[in-house]
């Protein structure tokens, strides 16, 4: 089975890395000057730049269709903002491909999932996940982490395994396609309200309520957007909401620090140096609420949509919580 990856930033870098130590990996990197710079110096000198790259086991691609025909097996890593714009019109190429996202955000564009957004221009491809607590910047470093393959094809799960077996990847395999993705999509929104919190002086004991009602909310969210059965203590759901929520790797931790430090919204996105998908996410997420008339159910989703696009006060939102999450 050929592989490739879609993506040169820390999370397609920290795949590659992966990957490549057994496996041929084909990797569409767009731009010429930093796949010339990955070859001489064997790692991304722009993104992970302590993660040493198995060139020799690496393909380089400037075009996405070539990579497309080229293989079997195709792992998506690029930021949700740029899903529509590679691949509206591949539909017809991707027919009978396998798609793995490692997107965890919606398509702005028309606010649907990874999954719906694939689904819809080529209904013949198979369809999986990657979730889990697994920041980029720690695959780098070969620390224990820990991943969450969601697939119903149980060959390409055997793929999988063999794809990413090493020392340090814990790897489990799930058949909750729309759960897992929907968690990953639902914890980033959740982190930047915590992000808001601390950034505002809130200390441990708060933090930690505040975050378990995120993950009660979530329980009861996924079952309104996809009823079954589901345990969101496993680690695509609790585990990967935590280390979002705690962890300085955090970007949609970091954008809420500086909206609780007294940035305006537009001024803290300015701020980044990477994008935080939980801002679209929200603004996707809420009008789901609204759809489906729970909005009473979510009261960290409405507070969150009300910071980020109503611009209302971080303090007086998190203020309404103190009481509502207690």
């Amino acid at each position: 089975m050929k592989i490739s990856v879609i993506g040169a930033g820390s999370w397609g870098t920290a795949i590659v890395s992966i990957l490549s130590k057994k496996n041929h990996v084909n990797w569409w990197v767009r731009r010429e000057r930093l796949k010339n710079q990955i070859l001489l110096k064997k790692r991304n000198t722009k993104y992970l730049t302590n993660c040493k790259l198995n060139t020799k086991n690496i393909t380089f691609h400037k075009e996405i269709d070539t990579v497309i025909q080229n293989s079997d097996l195709i792992i998506i890593a690029i930021p949700s903002g740029f899903i529509f714009s590679v691949f509206k019109s591949k539909g017809k190429l991707l027919d009978n491909k396998t798609v793995l996202s490692a997107v965890k955000g919606v398509i702005p564009e028309n606010n649907t999932t990874p999954h719906d957004f694939f689904k819809s221009i080529s209904p013949k491809l198979n369809y999986g996940d990657i979730s889990g607590p697994c920041h980029a910047e720690e695959v780098a470093l070969e620390k224990q982490s820990y991943l969450t393959v969601s697939t119903t094809n149980t060959e390409i799960q055997t793929q999988i395994r063999k794809f990413f077996n090493t020392k340090f990847i814990n790897l489990k395999m799930s058949n909750d396609i729309i759960g897992t993705e929907y968690a990953a999509i639902l914890k980033n929104i959740y982190a930047i309200l915590v992000g808001a919190a601390y950034g505002l002086g809130y200390g441990d004991n708060f933090i930690a309520v505040l975050i378990t009602s995120c993950a009660n909310e979530m329980k009861r969210l996924l079952q309104s957007l996809d009823p079954k059965e589901r345990t969101i203590s496993q680690p695509a759901f609790l585990g990967d909401l935590l280390v979002t929520c705690y962890s300085s790797h955090s970007r949609n931790r970091s954008l809420g620090v500086l909206i609780g430090k007294g940035y305006s919204v537009e001024n803290a996105i300015e701020k980044m140096t990477m994008f935080a998908e939980g801002f679209h996410a929200a603004k996707s997420i809420y009008a789901r609420v609204q759809k489906l008339k729970i909005k009473k159910q979510t009261p960290i989703i409405s507070s969150t949509y009300n910071i980020l696009y109503k611009e209302k006060d971080p303090k007086a939102e998190l203020k309404k919580l103190e009481w509502l999450i207690s």
